[in-house]
């Protein structure tokens, strides 16, 4: 998506209707639906300006986003996933926004602990990839990313509790090459 409002340089959030581009969209933050109170229609998703995200536009204009996820493997081979309940309404993993300053890998352990209840260290993150997917939609109104891809090994045992973004955790084999 091309950035098609005036970016405010006031270092404050802006949140503006997907449809009419008005900055009075509720609610505030990640939900089934943002509903305009300027033109009444309601979208499932908005075109946030945040400061406290990574973000920038490139050279034609398309407005990026920062992102790390992580892949869950279990030591029976199974992998983490869990259906979110907001847009992208898709089965996924532990993922989510690189905060302004903050090193993908930290963004990939924050997620896991946010998303999933999993703490971890650092170190038993191993990165597996640095993508660009410019055809890759968020709630926040970005058509791009840049993905921060891990992977962290748990025991079998391992059992998970799917918060706020999601739910019926599932683990499934994925094959390797």
């Amino acid at each position: 998506m091309k950035l098609d409002v005036e970016v405010p340089d006031d270092g404050r959030r802006h949140q503006y209707c997907w449809g009419c581009r008005a900055e009075t969209v509720r609610p505030e933050h990640g939900a089934p639906g943002f509903t305009c109170t300027t033109c009444g229609h309601t979208h499932s998703r908005a075109l946030v300006i945040d400061p406290a995200l990574t973000w920038w536009t490139d050279d034609s204009g398309e407005y990026w986003h920062e992102s790390a996820g992580v892949f869950v493997r279990r030591a029976d081979g199974l992998f983490l996933f869990f259906e979110r309940v907001f847009f992208p309404l898709q089965w996924t993993v532990p993922a989510g926004h690189v905060d302004t300053g903050e090193a993908p890998r930290h963004a990939a352990r924050r997620e896991l602990q946010e998303e999933v209840g999993l703490t971890i260290g650092t170190a038993d993150l191993t990165e597996l990839s640095v993508d660009d997917m410019p055809d890759d939609s968020c709630w926040r109104g970005s058509d791009a990313h840049r993905w921060h891809s891990f992977l962290v090994d748990v025991p079998a045992d391992t059992t998970v509790q799917v918060l706020e973004e999601g739910r019926r955790p599932t683990w499934l084999p994925l094959p390797l090459p």
